[in-house]
């Protein structure tokens, strides 16, 4: 996909989501041990399931390279970025309030508008 296919609203309907996302950290409630999340994070997390932001042929083993070096990401890297962190939660209860509460996206998140701006 290519970043002229996404327009300004789907972007800043990305932002808001992600945003409210944060807001909500602080309605994380644990039950045995396993969090659970309020709905503007899973919502914000189900959003980056879905076209234009899933990458369904995202490559795990390169999303750390693919975030140190961030300021130089292909759209099709950021989408890979943000599909990792939607699907983190399945190996790993807990990562998606650690990426939001460590505002890991910010840097993915701003280099998409950089995209978007080019």
């Amino acid at each position: 996909m290519r970043t002229e296919a996404l327009n300004i609203e789907s972007i800043e309907n990305l932002l808001s989501c992600y945003q409210l996302a944060i807001w909500a950290l602080p309605k994380v409630t644990r039950h045995e041990g396993y969090p659970y999340y309020p709905d503007e994070i899973s919502d914000f997390m189900n959003l980056l399931e879905r076209p234009p932001w899933v990458a369904y042929e995202y490559q795990p083993k390169k999303i750390r390279s693919i975030l140190d070096s961030i300021d130089r990401a292909t759209f099709e890297e950021v989408r890979w970025a943000l599909t990792a962190a939607a699907r983190a939660e399945r190996f790993c209860e807990g990562s998606w309030e650690l990426t939001l509460r460590n505002r890991l996206l910010d840097p993915v998140l701003k280099r998409l508008q950089d995209l978007h701006h080019a």
